[in-house]
């Protein structure tokens, strides 16, 4: 059916997840101190020693707090700390670009107390057995030791017993473009856990490596346990840490869905601008990982992508503002690093939310406001609190640790055929 040859929407309701599996931690800064101090670091890599502190350009939850105090403790044991930033070659794989990226994110040498050094300047460690070359920001290097920070969770480019994490860090974070641009050349040949956990070794070995910290977040995007290890334990601390966090990772409640509309895409919400294992394109999945979704819907880019919509191609209609926010030389460097074309593929690009929805649904059939199943989200990032269809929410009634709201929201379109997301 169609009214003014449009096809006509239903109404949404909105569902929120009312509790998470594992409850945040409630008092960070001191868990953070106790796993820290727990490790019983030798005094004589402390006192006086110049600490370089990884950060990363994911959204990880409290990252100031994390920063700050990682940064008070270290300066309490008598070290002189630095952040640099390590995360390969986002930022348009500049220093300044990189320096933006953690600015977005309150990392401030003003926020968190000590100097923040960005360079895309690097040393190379050497090679794996492999023959895989293993590379090291020079600021890092030239340090007397480096505190490796990140977040534990399943990767969006493959799957193993390590995945996103430390390792991770020290392979293409650590590595700027250079590291970014080796593992991924082999990645693809070798399969990346392999090609991450020969290059990580490397670094292990160059003795540079203080110490890890890492951090696992629950369905809320709360961080719900921090772990801290040594450098010989880092890989199995990971492993394990990994088995945590694989069920916490935020994930759309349905098994099936015609259309998921997505509010915004970018960098900082995933690697690959929609968490490919949320929206199960791009990637091997693991049965029941990811709905199957008809058409996928993204009416716009974050502020913090600055222009990079990498991931677009796993899109099948976005909207015109979103096109027009896209840098092509910073896409284009982020595939052209990572080797994968696909995720810079331009889907149709519409001038309106009308024009968008009536592709996407035609496409499947043009379903009537009752038989349509239809998710709204803000980010694959943000799946707290999400609108759905009439048909969806009956099946929400059933979700434990869910609630439906009573009152629905209808969408109302303006002159141009735009709407104001409903979330």
């Amino acid at each position: 059916m169609s009214t003014n040859g449009h096809v006509p929407l239903g109404s949404f309701h909105i569902l929120e997840r009312i509790s998470a599996s594992v409850p945040a931690l409630t008092h960070l800064e001191s868990e953070i101190q106790q796993a820290l101090t727990g490790l019983s670091l030798p005094s004589e890599k402390l006192q006086g020693r110049r600490i370089a502190v990884s950060v990363g350009s994911r959204g990880i939850a409290s990252l100031p707090e994390i920063v700050r105090t990682i940064c008070g403790w270290l300066k309490a044991q008598g070290a002189q700390p630095f952040v640099f930033p390590a995360m390969g070659s986002h930022g348009g794989a500049t220093a300044e670009g990189q320096r933006q990226i953690l600015e977005h994110y309150g990392i401030t040498p003003e926020r968190i107390g000590v100097e923040v050094r960005s360079s895309m300047a690097t040393v190379c460690l050497g090679a794996a057995p492999e023959g895989f070359r293993v590379y090291m920001d020079r600021n890092a290097w030239e340090a007397d030791g480096v505190l490796l920070l990140n977040r534990i969770k399943p990767h969006t480019d493959f799957s193993g017993k390590t995945e996103s994490g430390l390792l991770k860090m020290m392979a293409v974070g650590m590595g700027k473009e250079d590291g970014a641009r080796e593992t991924h050349r082999w990645g693809w040949k070798y399969g990346f856990e392999q090609v991450i956990r020969a290059m990580s070794a490397v670094t292990l070995a160059s003795g540079k490596i203080l110490c890890g910290l890492a951090v696992i977040e629950n369905e809320m995007h709360q961080v719900s346990a921090v772990r801290a290890a040594r450098p010989e334990d880092i890989t199995t601390q990971e492993e394990e840490a990994l088995k945590m966090a694989r069920p916490l990772v935020p994930r759309i409640p349905f098994g099936k869905l015609q259309l998921l509309v997505v509010d915004e895409m970018g960098k900082n919400t995933s690697g690959t601008g929609m968490d490919t294992k949320v929206i199960g394109r791009g990637v091997e999945l693991q049965p029941g990982e990811a709905p199957e979704i008809g058409q996928v819907y993204v009416r716009d880019l974050t502020h913090e992508s600055e222009g990079n919509s990498v991931g677009v191609g796993f899109a099948d209609v976005i909207h015109e503002r979103l096109y027009q926010k896209i840098d092509f030389g910073k896409m284009y460097l982020n595939v052209r690093v990572s080797l994968n074309p696909p995720a810079a593929r331009l889907p149709i690009h519409l001038a309106s939310d009308r024009e968008a929805l009536d592709l996407a649904l035609g496409h499947l059939g043009s379903p009537g406001p009752e038989e349509q199943r239809i998710a709204w989200i803000r980010n694959t990032q943000e799946l707290n609190r999400i609108a759905v269809s009439a048909p969806l929410a009956r099946e929400a009634a059933g979700l434990a640790t869910w609630r439906l709201a009573p009152q629905t929201v209808t969408v109302e379109f303006d002159s141009d055929g735009n709407t104001a997301s409903v979330l």
